[in-house]
């Protein structure tokens, strides 16, 4: 307890510690007023500190020394004292203390009071000192703070692999929630020079046992995995098989069953009638336009730089149109992956992985087995048919003038797909059945009216013998029909979002549930297949509902 005067005078402390009354008393300045004995005996007495000679005050007074002196055997004192609480978690890898602070007449907290109390509680590896210091100095009372942390095992691991090249490269949704993309930016081929360094394997890394913060140790884990470089086409590996190298120019990528492959890669500048059409087992790179009428297929990924007009891109894996495709209603587009584009316009795309668009669909045809998502400033779909088997995003479906636009979602193209093809032959068969009857019916009128001629008497024959075969393939088509079309359940993960409009002439349905867009249209609408129907509400964009892509991994490590 510490006693002040003004400036120049002596002063002292007296306080409890270990089981003792210390006191400390500072000299006063030349021309300040001493401490007195009765001055610390009076704040003996309001402390209840057991007394003592007056000269042994004396004597320390005399002294003056600054420094804390034993007094007395104080025991009763501890209550004074600060108090501790330590905590240490279930698994044993951090440990906290809370301190009280001391009251009136108690020396503030030490360092070796937390070190004891810390090893009373069984806390004996692991201590921050500077965290116990910085407890110190900056009084943090009644607050737990984590004091002594554990350290974890380092488990050993088997050699990994490090590429030197981008493997998931052409999906940045995965990263960006479908944020807006640059396809400026967006690279589906990666280049390499031959004897490039493309992939190595690391040194294993050997086990390291853990302790707790109570000394516990906790055994590192071994992994002997033998983990190998796989080499594929056009790749060198080195003599002691810890390093791949390019073989030759081209595309790196990871192949379907892991291996490091360099593809060719074709570049051209424009494909028109210097070029031909072009058919490549590798990826395509075309730096301007595909003229129309001209056709590209690739066994890789499909990059075009400029514009698309009529003509045909079949690729195995991705196609990316840093602008876009007018197809003039001739146009095609299919992709084994993903299709990135600005804009499609009278086109035909089938895309087996998702469809990324930056401003619109118009009048076209789409096909996709994943999600469709529309993500710049206009993302508009007006007229024209979609099949998606995930789902849409868009913010406007639809125009001012009702153009027929149609949706289909949740179900699988293929599934609905069959439907359709099985619907349209049923409705075929039919017309083609009453046809046939319809004409027997006219050929037997006119052989009972004396029209005896042998082609007409053929030509009945002919559908007499027909006949029975299409009723028959009419029975088959009535029956699976209904079963074709129990399969379609739109999966309950799919969803129609619309950030602005949905307008009058939007025809969407989720497999059998068909959504009725009012009069005047909807707007911020999100769609869902619910138990018993369709499921509407509103879009905000502060909570946007989350769209989950599936990451297409062309190969698991090894």
């Amino acid at each position: 307890m510490h006693t002040g005067r003004k400036t120049g005078d002596g002063t002292f402390s007296l306080f409890y510690r270990d089981g003792w009354a210390y006191l400390c008393v500072n000299p006063p300045a030349e021309s300040g007023k001493p401490v007195y004995p009765e001055e610390i005996e009076n704040r003996m007495r309001i402390l209840e500190v057991p007394k003592v000679r007056r000269r042994t005050l004396e004597e320390i007074i005399d002294a003056g020394e600054g420094v804390p002196v034993p007094l007395v055997e104080w025991p009763a004192g501890k209550h004074l004292a600060a108090s501790f609480k330590v905590e240490i978690a279930e698994d044993e890898m951090t440990a906290w203390v809370t301190v009280y602070p001391p009251k009136k007449g108690g020396e503030p907290p030490t360092r070796g009071e937390i070190m004891r109390e810390l090893q009373t509680a069984g806390v004996v590896h692991g201590i921050d000192e500077v965290a116990v210091g910085a407890l110190l100095a900056e009084g943090q009372y009644r607050v737990p703070v984590a004091i002594a942390f554990g350290t974890p095992p380092t488990h050993g691991a088997s050699r990994t692999i490090r590429y030197h090249f981008n493997t998931n490269r052409g999906k940045p949704y995965l990263e960006m929630e479908f944020g807006r993309i640059n396809l400026k930016e967006l690279n589906f081929i990666e280049h390499c020079r031959e004897d490039d360094l493309l992939a190595e394997l690391l040194a294993p890394v050997s086990p390291v046992d853990g302790t707790t913060v109570t000394g516990r140790v906790l055994p590192a884990e071994s992994d002997t995995r033998e983990v190998h470089l796989n080499a594929g086409a056009n790749t060198r590996l080195s003599p002691d098989r810890t390093q791949l190298h390019a073989a030759a120019d081209g595309n790196v990528r990871l192949d379907e069953r892991g291996r490091v492959v360099v593809e060719p890669v074709v570049k051209v500048r424009n494909v028109n009638y210097e070029t031909g059409n072009i058919y490549f087992d590798g990826s395509v790179i075309v730096e301007g336009h595909v003229a129309d009428g001209f056709v590209v297929e690739s066994g890789g990924d499909i990059q075009v730089g400029k514009g698309v007009g009529k003509a045909r891109l079949k690729s195995a894996r991705n196609i990316l149109l840093k602008t876009g495709m007018n197809g003039n209603t001739e146009g095609e587009l299919d992709c084994g992956g993903d299709l990135f584009a600005r804009y499609l316009e009278s086109c035909s795309v089938v895309c087996h992985g998702n469809a990324l668009i930056e401003e619109a669909i118009m009048h076209s045809r789409l096909t996709v087995w994943k999600h469709c998502v529309l993500n710049g400033r206009r993302s508009e779909i007006i007229a024209g048919s979609l099949i998606v088997g995930g789902s849409l995003w868009c913010k406007k479906l639809g125009n001012f003038n009702e153009a027929r636009t149609r949706v289909a979602l949740g179900v699988p193209p293929e599934v609905l797909l069959d439907y359709r093809d099985a619907k349209h032959t049923l409705e075929a068969k039919q017309d083609e059945l009453s046809a046939a009857e319809d004409n027997l019916e006219k050929l037997r009128r006119a052989l009972r009216e004396g029209h005896d001629d042998e082609r007409v008497t053929q030509t009945v024959q002919q559908l007499e013998a027909a006949i029975p075969e299409l009723a028959a393939e009419l029975a088959k088509l009535r029956h699976s029909v209904p079963e074709l079309r129990e399969k379609l359940r739109a999966s309950r993960d799919s969803m129609l979002v619309v950030e602005d409009t949905i307008f009058r002439g939007a025809v969407i349905t989720f497999g059998n549930l068909e959504y009725h867009v009012p009069e005047k249209g909807a707007r911020k609408t999100t769609l869902r297949p619910g138990e018993r129907g369709l499921v509407e509400s509103g879009f905000d964009i502060r909570n946007k509902p989350v769209l989950r892509f599936e990451e297409h991994k062309e190969a698991a490590s090894a």
